[in-house]
């Protein structure tokens, strides 16, 4: 899937990032810039069988971030991390939940494990003839994030999950942005959200593609993931209708693409990625020249690294835009990842781009301009969001500064 012929012009106006390294816009920025790092011994599941015990959690309680919380109680972690990022998402854009209250506002968040715990809990609840039945199976269901968002802002608009693993919050902004071109609505909430569960973390363990306590995309010797949690979300808007009210632009959406390597389940096809990101750069009607930053996947994986650079490389031969990672401050995410992925991106658009941390020694092998001396200045007008997930589910967003 690629963007269509341009129709209205959308831009974002909002960003919600409730993050291991910052909660709101201006902490999250500030931690970014600092090269903040996020990791710490795990607190919210129990890692005393586990070789690994570090991940990067979400420490501040959210509950008092979300609107007539008492409501949304009953919901789980990751609904409740898109919740508040949803609502310091619209405080930021400068709208008044009154204002959008019975207005087709589409909401669109992606995710990976869902409400995962609550379906351990209720397995664990049957076995025991001592505990009480699970009163409703409803909060379990990953479709309620989204529906979760909507009810709380009173739309009469759309709600859909996105399920597509860790490229699931790049997917929700392009199902965003292809409603409001379509004119399907004028305001869309996109954007993911997980949490550190224990499914997350075995099955990352199993695989054996964690690290010990720090994420080193990039870097010789790199061990892997550290999973993480929160809640991305960004709102996108008409153009026109973002200038009418005077709101704040952070930047234009140009364009996307999205395919899927249908090869290896875990393991990028560096080809078909390359493939996906020209597509992206094409549709955007951006040449590789004119990108100032990519904002990677980078994961810290031996075989995800190596294969996003030789996409990259594909691309942008022998002079590629700078390139960082975030997770290496605030680990991955899973459905969230992309979405602070583009929230970073426009702090790219804006002042500067943030920098991978943990780089003592670049991996010869990828030679590309990693962003690891700290917080490099200087805004750039058009930017990159990576994002790939198992399965081989591809889906890169092109970002510029408003012309």
């Amino acid at each position: 899937m690629m963007s269509a012929d341009k129709g209205r012009r959308v831009v974002v106006t909002g960003l919600g990032p409730v993050s291991p390294i910052g909660i709101g816009k201006a902490a999250f920025f500030q931690a970014l810039k600092a090269g903040v790092n996020g990791s710490a011994p795990l607190c919210k599941i129990d890692t005393d069988r586990f070789e690994r015990k570090y991940g990067c959690e979400v420490k501040a309680p959210v509950g008092p971030l979300i609107p007539n919380f008492a409501a949304f109680a009953h919901a789980g972690a990751a609904s409740h991390f898109a919740l508040a990022a949803t609502e310091l998402a619209l405080a930021d854009a400068g709208i008044e939940r009154a204002a959008i209250r019975g207005q087709r506002v589409n909401c669109y968040f992606g995710t990976t494990y869902g409400e995962s715990d609550r379906i351990d809990s209720m397995v664990t609840a049957m076995a025991d003839p001592q505990s009480d039945p699970q009163p409703s199976v409803d909060p379990v269901f990953a479709s309620e994030i989204s529906r979760d968002v909507l009810r709380s802002i009173g739309s009469t608009g759309e709600s859909l999950t996105i399920g597509n693993a860790c490229s699931a919050s790049n997917t929700a902004l392009i199902f965003g942005y292809e409603a409001i071109q379509a004119g399907d609505c004028d305001i869309a909430v996109c954007g993911g959200s997980d949490a550190v569960y224990k499914a997350t973390f075995a099955t990352f363990h199993r695989l054996g593609s964690m690290t010990d306590k720090d994420c080193t995309p990039f870097n010789t010797g790199r061990k892997g993931v550290l999973t993480a949690e929160g809640g991305s979300a960004l709102v996108l808007e008409d153009y026109e209708r973002a200038l009418r009210r005077g709101a704040p632009i952070y930047g234009e959406v140009l364009g996307f693409s999205m395919n899927c390597d249908a090869d290896h389940m875990v393991r990028l096809n560096h080809q078909r990625v390359g493939e996906c990101l020209q597509a992206a750069l094409a549709k955007a009607a951006v040449a590789p020249a004119e990108v100032g930053y990519i904002c990677a996947h980078g994961t810290g994986t031996v075989a995800n690294d190596s294969n996003e650079y030789q996409a990259i490389e594909a691309v942008f031969g022998a002079s590629p835009p700078p390139v960082s990672s975030i997770k290496s401050m605030m680990g991955h995410s899973m459905g969230a990842a992309a979405g602070f992925g583009a929230i970073a991106c426009m702090l790219a658009l804006s002042e500067g781009l943030p920098p991978t941390i943990n780089v003592t020694e670049q991996d010869p092998h990828i030679p590309l301009d990693v962003v690891a001396q700290g917080f490099r200045a200087g805004k750039v007008d058009v930017v990159v969001n990576n994002a790939f997930a198992f399965g081989g589910n591809n889906s890169i967003l092109v970002f510029g500064n408003l012309k």
